[in-house]
């Protein structure tokens, strides 16, 4: 067993956001990576936004069991006071993500398909070669 495997789903989503963090930090300068390493890293986040249309409808349906199982209401820091009115609109909000996470899949693995043949011979170092 991994540690992963002892993560509730709430440590899961803060380890998804911190290793995107992490990639964004560990790429931000990076100058010399080939198509190819680029290609498979767009297939790791293809990966990634495939799995977020069924997150957001897991998500979805644990807010529904909450508003039919639990005694909900609001807190005071919004206008809102109808619990099943703020769900409702979570839910909302969650079905165009769920449809938002499928383009997001699509237009990662188009750049990683892109990509995926691209070869590279090296650096240019700006100097013509010699005929």
């Amino acid at each position: 067993m991994d540690d992963n495997d002892q993560l509730e789903a709430g440590g899961h989503a803060s380890a998804a956001r911190e290793h995107v963090y992490g990639f964004n930090r560990a790429t931000m300068w990076e100058q010399d990576q080939i198509p190819a390493e680029t290609s498979a890293q767009l297939a790791e986040f293809a990966e990634i936004a495939a799995a977020l249309p069924q997150a957001s409808s897991q998500l979805s349906s644990t807010l529904e069991q909450a508003l039919a199982h639990q005694v909900l209401s609001m807190d005071a820091m919004t206008d809102e006071s109808d619990p099943a009115m703020a769900i409702g609109v979570a839910r909302l909000h969650l079905e165009e993500a769920r449809g938002l996470a499928v383009d997001l899949h699509k237009h990662l693995n188009a750049a990683r398909n892109a990509t995926a043949h691209v070869i590279s011979q090296g650096a240019d170092d700006g100097q013509e070669s010699m005929p």
